[in-house]
């Protein structure tokens, strides 16, 4: 005996009780559920209740023929599986029971054997059937799934549209007619190398690309486009499958996005550039003319300090105060000048450097000694002596770092500044600290034209600005650290220089 391996719900209906009684115990014994039934009317009720698998109907029932019941039934589910249990004269039932599209046929008396191969049969035809109505419906849901979200179009074996989805048609714009005749056609674009994409799309059966497409209207289309070959069961490319998709908004705005953000960087280079180009005409103009006039202001007040002082006569005192006023004005303006033409040439050429064994603290105090100390500060020097603090650097542009930094000290000390000098085998440090406001932000302090106080309007202490450039651009030439801090000894600004003892090793 055959066992069915999926469990059905068979509607049995016999007028005979007997062999009603002995299908039932038959199908129970495979397995399967089932109603059993003698009234048609009944039947027609019990089908409607239960949704049977399958029908097993004889020609004589109650109150209603078996093929008048199963034309009730295949009004309600054309589809609904049955076996017509025939008596021995077919007649004319043979042939209506063909029109109503009878699954299998059974002779009376049935017999059990091949009442189990007809339930099985249709037992697998059902599985099938269902599978294939499941599968269609996945592939229905899949179609329309592309069919909102994307723009399709097929093509035959020449590249030629066959068929377009509405999405092809508004997304590129344009009609049913004009699409069908291949407006825009992925594999016909005019625009594109075509032979390359044909190249691709048959060594890999699959091309991706953006094409521009121009119309007759002469716009232009950006379309992003995916084309698939398809084969038949021979495996030979029978068609193509092509998904659009129409970007040319979404390039058009990013290229006006890119475009804005390429004019905001000129706009902002060309700024700079201006200002660069201000700042030297500022540099150039203000040391080239200044300078001489200052030069003359230092000679004649040189002079006069000179020569008022052999001579007596009231206000002498004061006279010499104020020339001197004059001399050392002379001196910070011609200091500034300096400055800022040396400015000029870091900025825009290489320098040079003689290297040559220099006593540290010596060039240290000759500076402190011809630095100009307006306020008379006192300028405390302390050296580790321990080791000897002979350097090797270009004496003239260490003596520039050294200068420029006690310089700006002097700017903004209030009574005293103090410098540090250490030796070590191989290195150095030199610490100069101030007992003034210290320095409110470092960031900006070694940029041309910066100061510690960042309002020019307001700022205290003259200058240029361009000392702390001048130190770290000598600085990074010779290889040397400078760090900007706050002095834990006297409070104020705290500039350290250190490096190699030795800049040529």
């Amino acid at each position: 005996m055959q066992t069915i391996t999926h469990k059905l719900k068979i509607l049995i209906c016999e007028a005979d009780v007997r062999v009603l009684s002995r299908l039932e115990s038959w199908v129970q014994t495979i397995g399967e559920e089932s109603v059993i039934v003698d009234d048609a009317i009944v039947a027609l009720e019990l089908f409607k209740e239960h949704n049977p698998d399958i029908i097993l109907i004889a020609q004589e029932l109650k109150n209603m023929g078996g093929l008048e019941l199963l034309e009730k039934i295949k009004e309600i589910n054309p589809n609904q599986a049955t076996i017509l249990m025939l008596s021995v004269d077919y007649g004319d039932v043979f042939k209506h029971a063909i029109d109503l599209q009878v699954d299998r046929y059974l002779n009376k008396p049935v017999e059990a054997q091949p009442l189990f191969q007809a339930i099985e049969s249709l037992s697998q035809e059902k599985i099938l059937y269902k599978e294939f109505i499941a599968q269609k419906r996945t592939l229905e849901d899949y179609k329309n799934a592309i069919d909102l979200s994307f723009s399709v179009s097929r093509h035959d074996i020449e590249g030629n549209i066959t068929y377009v989805n509405n999405l092809f048609c508004r997304t590129t714009k344009t009609d049913y007619s004009d699409a069908m005749r291949g407006v825009i056609n992925p594999l016909h674009n005019s625009n594109e190398n075509m032979e390359l994409v044909w190249d691709i799309l048959k060594s890999d059966a699959i091309y991706r690309g953006r094409q521009v497409f121009k119309l007759e209207d002469e716009k232009e289309r950006i379309v992003d486009v995916t084309a698939v070959a398809l084969k038949n069961e021979m495996g030979v490319v029978s068609e193509y499958l092509v998904f659009s998709d129409d970007v040319t908004d979404i390039v058009h705005a990013a290229r006006k996005i890119k475009d804005q953000e390429l004019d905001i960087r000129l706009e902002k280079l060309n700024h700079a550039r201006e200002l660069n180009s201000v700042k030297d005409s500022f540099l150039t103009i203000f040391t080239h003319e200044l300078k001489t006039p200052l030069n003359s202001i230092i000679n004649f007040s040189e002079y006069i300090s000179k020569h008022l002082a052999k001579e007596e006569f009231k206000k002498k005192e004061s006279l010499l105060n104020q020339v001197n006023e004059i001399n050392i004005s002379g001196y910070l303006m011609l200091d500034m000048i300096t400055n800022l033409m040396e400015a000029i040439k870091l900025k825009d050429s290489n320098i040079s450097l003689k290297i040559e064994e220099i006593e540290l603290f010596k060039t240290i105090q000759l500076i402190t000694q011809l630095s100009v100390n307006v306020n008379n500060i006192e300028i405390e020097i302390n050296i580790n002596e321990a080791v000897n603090s002979n350097i090797f650097s270009d004496e003239n542009r260490f003596g520039q770092i050294i200068a420029n930094i006690l310089s700006n000290a002097l700017k903004y000390a209030t009574s005293k500044i103090k410098i540090e000098i250490e030796c070590s085998e191989d290195t150095f440090r030199v610490e100069i600290m101030d007992d003034g406001k210290g320095f409110s932000d470092t960031r900006q302090l070694f940029n041309l034209f910066e100061q510690s106080d960042a309002n020019s309007l307001t700022r205290e202490a003259t200058g240029t600005g361009v000392g702390l450039y001048i130190v770290k651009q000598l600085c990074d030439r010779m290889s040397y650290n400078i760090e900007l801090s706050k002095s834990d000894v006297l409070g104020g600004a705290a500039v350290i220089v250190k490096g190699k003892r030795d800049i040529r090793e």
